[in-house]
């Protein structure tokens, strides 16, 4: 297996907190409410996610005051993007007001990535790219290719790519349900369903805990965040 980047981490002033905006689509509202309440201790999450909303929804041009640009002044220390590849707004729209597919549909994708590298450079942001879990049928989202070639594109540590396979959709296959301890959400007698019942695809608790718990382990793995700021053991979920 090839090495991952390099850790890149991010010194806080003393009574700093980390600073993160995470924009995504349906899935990812339903992971916030679990990654906001893990790194309660250390860090303030934005809002940047909306269900059926694409990576361009949030740029000013179309997202106004909630664009990504406006956010320079707050100077995030990470991005997480978190986009599984819809194409229902406007913005994927082509001329002829029709939905981008194939390769315009990637190249789309592509260059607003790369727009949003270009963002987040201004302040020395950290971008973390993360690919959804696959759909039944053992689908791949939308954004997948995208995604993992970030990094490779922009070496060095400050663009990375996590993938929620090993946690929600082992070796790519769709998972329903898995076993699970009694501390994680979701888990009732030694199980847990992992996905929303067929035929949706969506998320179920100890999903979407699954989910956030590979984000911030990402985040530890990138020297982010110090693994005992995010240690949950002595924490009871509300």
């Amino acid at each position: 297996m090839a090495a991952g980047p390099p850790p890149t981490p991010i010194h806080l002033a003393p009574g700093e907190r980390l600073r993160v905006v995470l924009t995504g689509d349906s899935i990812t509202d339903q992971v916030s409410p679990y990654l906001k309440w893990i790194l309660g201790r250390v860090a303030d999450v934005e809002r940047r996610h909306h269900g059926g909303t694409a990576l361009c929804d949030w740029f000013a041009d179309r997202g106004d005051d909630l664009g990504f640009e406006n956010l320079e002044a707050w100077a995030p220390h990470v991005y997480v993007v978190d986009h599984g590849g819809n194409a229902l707004t406007p913005c994927m729209a082509g001329a002829d007001g029709v939905a981008l597919a194939g390769e315009a549909y990637e190249a789309k994708y592509l260059a607003d990535s790369e727009r949003l590298l270009e963002i987040a450079a201004r302040t020395d942001s950290r971008v973390l790219f993360v690919d959804q879990p696959v759909g039944r049928g053992d689908l791949l989202s939308g954004t997948h290719f995208v995604f993992r070639s970030m990094p490779e594109r922009h070496p060095g540590g400050h663009v990375r790519f996590l993938s929620t396979w090993p946690a929600v959709s082992p070796d790519g296959r769709f998972l329903q349900s898995a076993p699970c301890k009694d501390v994680e959400p979701g888990c009732v007698d030694g199980a847990g369903e992992l996905r929303s019942p067929f035929p949706n695809g969506h998320l179920e608790a100890l999903g979407s805990w699954r989910y956030a718990r590979a984000i911030v382990d990402e985040f530890v793995a990138a020297g982010w965040v110090d693994v005992a700021d995010v240690d949950v053991t002595d924490r009871v979920m509300p």
